[in-house]
């Protein structure tokens, strides 16, 4: 149980290390709402205990509603082709218990998101070769995904919620998560769960699953499945 530990903490580490890196939004507005100047983006990084919508349109926009406090300590920041939104001076944001503020954005196409922290990220579609990941206990939902690669992991209490396809599906679970794609079909899955997790996917082919624990996996559509498992957890393929 302790290596579980480590192993979902490492991406809280590499997430500090990486924060201050691209140049941050310009922000306008007062009282209750901000707007960042932010643009270029193909995938959304979110930091902290905020809540971030994320909504396919022709331009990008990024908007804030919250406290005014709170709104003054956002850093939004574009790093490559990543839009991060966490807070300023935010070293010890996942100790802290403050009310988290609302952040929207509206770009014309996402490829990847994630989730480091209490936050909850939700995305109307993504589509490509598309990544997803929580680090700690936010949740992370994407209404319709249509992807050709589609690689979902969790380390922590969080859980993700996707509906939509992919040729590909690589799921891992480090820890307590769910990964809901009862809504989901893939061609092919590589499954990993270590610790208490679990996975609902539908799988047309081919799926490997290796579990480590008490979770347990359930693949649906035919999944023709090779299982190694350690401990209680089950694989369920039908």
């Amino acid at each position: 149980m302790r290596k579980l530990l480590i192993v979902a903490l490492l991406p809280l580490a590499a997430c500090q290390s990486n924060w201050e890196k691209g140049e941050a939004a310009q922000p306008s507005g007062t009282g209750g709402s901000r707007s960042f100047a932010a643009t270029g983006f193909t995938s959304v990084d979110l930091r902290g205990p905020d809540d971030v919508d994320v909504r396919t349109g022709a331009n990008f926009a990024v908007t804030a509603e919250g406290d005014s406090a709170v709104l003054d300590k956002l850093d939004i920041r574009v790093d490559g082709d990543t839009l991060r939104v966490g807070r300023k001076d935010s070293h010890d944001w996942s100790m802290r218990s403050e009310r988290g503020v609302k952040i929207h954005v509206v770009m014309p196409k996402l490829g990847g998101a994630s989730v480091a922290g209490s936050g909850n990220l939700t995305a109307d579609r993504g589509e490509g070769a598309f990544h997803a990941s929580i680090a700690g206990s936010g949740n992370l939902s994407i209404g319709e995904l249509r992807a050709t690669d589609a690689d979902l992991s969790i380390a922590g209490s969080g859980d993700i919620q996707v509906a939509g396809s992919a040729t590909k599906l690589s799921a891992s679970i480090a820890g307590s998560g769910d990964i809901d794609a009862a809504g989901f079909s893939a061609s092919a899955a590589d499954v990993s769960i270590a610790g208490s997790g679990s996975i609902r996917s539908t799988v047309k082919g081919e799926a490997t699953v290796s579990i480590i624990g008490s979770g347990d996996a359930e693949l649906t559509g035919g999944a023709k499945c090779h299982v190694s498992k350690i401990g209680s957890g089950e694989a369920r393929c039908n």
